[in-house]
């Protein structure tokens, strides 16, 4: 049988206003003891709690996130020893929650880890990688390279995010490139050893079924934005990810000073030209003060008028 799961205290955060809605997310988490779950309401990808979180209690939670349809998603928030290992590990992975304690126990033996430097290349776009992998700490993104030769960036994977599942379940080479954007440590499991598991657990299996579900839902929002929406309300809505849950002008969330104008321009799936002139657009409507070109600090009522394409304009 999977190991029992606490029963979840529920915060609808959708009213709270910008000023306090961090501050109220972590009063509630703080109250949490060991093992006890928060699920959270919310309208919106939740991108920035997730980095603002990061930021705040590093290592202290698990995220399971999910998109309900129709601007509703929940998330789970676990309070974790963030001194776990092994089988301990692997139950803060979302695919793994439910799992059979035999089957975390056998991959738990079978993993092993390796750090990369920031910009260091996990594996490459066509590679037969035999691992799934798993973030340990630190951030991965995921990038695709066009025929053209420009990079484009197409997520990210944070603590307890797997990366490789394609390769992993359909035995081909990995669907894009990953690349550790900080330094990082990889968790890695035999694809073979993962593919037994899934056979013998069907716990395990309806867990990468959902994880796979949800991928599906983000690939569809990405190639949406890219179809219908105008770079500017692109670029908007990649740095809303950067962006504190506050009201006035402050600065972004960690990471964001670090952003050239490529890798904005690579993240919106545009070119470096589009993407400064869209972030000037920005700094004259007050929604991101620059510094040298890179991103100093983000209203985020106002990034959210381009985000959301309220009324504006394409560059």
């Amino acid at each position: 049988m999977p190991p029992t799961r606490p029963a979840a205290l529920t915060l609808d955060s959708r009213s709270l206003p910008a000023s306090s809605k961090t501050d109220t997310i972590l009063d509630a988490f703080d109250r949490l003891s060991l093992g006890a779950i928060l699920e959270i309401t919310e309208d919106s990808e939740p991108r920035a709690l997730r980095n603002e979180l990061a930021q705040l209690r590093p290592g202290k939670f698990s995220w399971d996130a999910r998109n309900r349809g129709g601007n509703r998603w929940t998330i789970r928030l676990e309070r974790i020893d963030e001194r776990a290992e092994g089988e301990a590990f692997l139950l803060h992975v979302p695919a793994f929650s439910s799992a059979k304690a035999t089957t975390t126990k056998e991959l738990g033996s079978q993993m092993s880890e390796r750090s990369f430097k920031a910009g260091e290349t996990i594996f490459d776009e066509g590679e037969m990688w035999p691992y799934l992998g798993i973030v340990k700490s630190g951030k991965v993104i995921y990038t695709i390279l066009s025929p053209d030769g420009k990079t484009h960036t197409i997520g990210e994977r944070l603590t307890h995010d797997t990366l490789n599942e394609s390769g992993t379940f359909d035995g081909g080479g990995a669907t894009t490139r990953a690349e550790a954007l900080t330094d990082a440590v990889v968790v890695t499991l035999p694809s073979e050893a993962v593919l037994h598991a899934c056979r013998n657990d069907a716990e395990l299996a309806l867990g990468f079924l959902i994880a796979a579900s949800q991928a599906r839902r983000r690939s569809i929002d990405t190639i949406a934005d890219l179809a219908f929406a105008h770079v500017l309300q692109r670029v908007a809505k990649f740095l809303l990810g950067y962006a504190r849950q506050s009201s006035g002008m402050t600065r972004g969330l960690p990471g964001v000073e670090h952003l050239s104008q490529a890798q904005i321009a690579a993240a919106a799936g545009t070119v470096r030209d589009m993407a400064a002139r869209a972030l000037l657009r920005l700094k004259n409507a007050g929604a991101v003060e620059l510094d040298r070109g890179r991103v100093k600090a983000i209203d985020r009522a106002r990034l959210e008028v381009y985000a959301l394409n309220v009324q504006a304009p394409p560059v």
